[in-house]
């Protein structure tokens, strides 16, 4: 999509009121329906739009956080939990790119034929309505600093960001700066590439500190911070490092990879408070997908790469002081195509078309503290062609070569009974909603993925990366379910 702010002056103006509620989607095709009750936001209340800043990791697992028992080290991260609402049964996409395209578009990106990790000749379809995009029609001051992975062609500035500050590609070398498919450098500022020194992490803190502190006061921003930490390939300064010789090899680089990573996010919210932001801005905390072979899932099934919990469910935390109880945890299902209208409904911003995304706004669930129902939501496995279809505490995994198994997540959040022979009723009700929304996606060539079969990814929070791993020694298996 063209951002016609990106090219020329735009007069900014302060949110006043909000617009209405935002529309539903049906159970059969996920991008019609009836109209949610949403809630009056509060920003439309107090006539002051909230600031906007949404934190994504990289391949951070369910079980390499402190605040799920995990064994690293993330003191930041563990009091964030504390100041917010934990969104408990939050999904993501098993790999990158279709996580990223999800949040930015509100939309299953499969309508789009994205599956998998994205080129650099691909792009996202001209013409969307993005997340950033509408909140800079709304005003904000929009800014991304981090990973982009939405492909070269489509970059940040033509779908909605007036900044940008990071890199486009897949991975990145976190000192030098280069992709790994091709070894140029990757690392630009607003379109133009810069070379700098220093480790991809604290830069990327160190950006979104100076965004912050320079912002025009006058408005609110929008910013997101997508680090590529704790993505291969590995690596960590020094000072980090000496802080795990007790561990060996990558374990020992993963732990000073993350740990470096929740000091870059204590600096950032730090740095809110230093302002005087923190009780009017809105932050947001997930990772992209589930962990690799380093990271440790426990205690879900699979990892990244697979449909299975540990995969697609990762860690969330939803923080505004005062609207939202601190240290609360919600168990409403909420895909990553939902934030983009649910935040929109918080801050008080209009969704264009709202009625005809496959996200739908979560917020009234969230702010209100109690599970609501919603129409089902699909995550697709990278192959293009293996889907996670949920509804409730139901799952339905269907993939590529016909095979499906039937899981009830409220009493098996570890996958390791198929109920699908004995809860036939669930099962045909789930696969004909999954049939009437699978005529709408375009034909895609099944792409192998590890760990898509149903029947592959071992119970109890495998790393990742290969079915059928071993977990590592420093996997802590009895993990906080959710």
């Amino acid at each position: 999509m063209k951002s016609d702010t990106a090219k020329q002056p735009m007069a900014r103006r302060r949110i006043l009121t909000a617009a209405g509620a935002l529309a539903g989607l049906s159970a059969v095709s996920l991008a019609h329906g009836a109209p949610d009750a949403a809630a009056i936001p509060p920003a439309a209340k107090s006539g002051t739009p909230p600031n906007i800043l949404v934190l994504v990791v990289d391949d951070l697992g369910w079980g390499d956080v402190g605040f799920h028992g995990g064994t690293l080290h993330t003191p930041r991260l563990d009091r964030l939990a504390k100041e917010s609402l934990e969104l408990k049964r939050f999904y993501v996409h098993p790999v990158c790119s279709p996580t990223r395209a999800a949040l930015i578009t509100g939309q299953m990106p499969r309508r789009f034929g994205i599956a998998n990790v994205m080129g650099p000749r691909q792009s996202l379809p001209e013409g969307l309505s993005t997340f950033p995009g509408t909140f800079q029609a709304a005003g904000y001051q929009t800014s991304l600093v981090g990973k982009w992975h939405l492909g070269a062609q489509s970059p940040p500035m033509q779908n909605g960001f007036d900044h940008f500050y990071g890199f486009l590609g897949a991975e990145l070398d976190y000192f030098k700066h280069t992709g790994l498919r091709g070894g140029a450098l990757d690392w630009q500022r607003d379109g133009k590439p810069v070379e700098e020194q220093g480790y991809s992490t604290t830069l990327f803190a160190d950006e979104a500190i100076r965004t912050i502190e320079k912002r025009d006061a006058k408005h609110p921003f929008f910013l997101e911070v997508a680090f590529n930490a704790p993505h291969f390939p590995l690596s960590a300064p020094d000072e980090y490092l000496a802080k795990y010789k007790n561990l060996s090899g990558q374990q020992a680089t993963y732990a000073a990879v993350v740990d470096a990573l929740d000091t870059s996010v204590g600096r950032i919210l730090d740095a809110l408070d230093k302002q005087g932001l923190r009780e009017n801005t809105i932050v947001l905390f997930f990772s992209d997908n589930g962990a690799g072979q380093c990271g440790s899932n426990a205690p879900l099934r699979g990892g990244k790469d697979t449909i299975f919990e540990g995969g697609i469910h990762t860690p969330c935390l939803l923080r505004w002081p005062g609207r939202l109880k601190e240290g609360a945890a919600s168990q409403q299902p909420i895909a990553a195509q939902d934030i983009y209208p649910t935040l929109g409904t918080a801050a008080g911003v209009p969704v264009k078309d709202a009625a005809k995304l496959d996200g739908k706004s979560q917020w009234d669930a969230l702010r209100g503290g109690r599970v609501q129902d919603r129409s089902p939501f699909i995550i697709v496995g990278s192959s293009g062609n293996d889907f996670a279809i949920f509804d409730g505490t139901w799952k339905l995994i269907e993939t590529s070569d016909g095979k499906r198994s039937l899981y009830q997540l409220a009493d098996d959040p570890r996958e390791t009974t198929d109920l699908y022979v004995r809860s036939t009723d669930v099962a045909r009700r789930l696969e004909a909603t999954l049939a009437g929304v699978k005529k709408e996606l375009p034909a895609v060539r099944t792409r192998p993925s590890p760990g898509a079969g149903a029947g592959s990814g071992r119970p109890g929070g495998r790393a990742g990366g290969r079915p059928g791993a071993k977990p590592s020694a420093t996997t802590k298996q009895e993990g906080t379910a959710p």
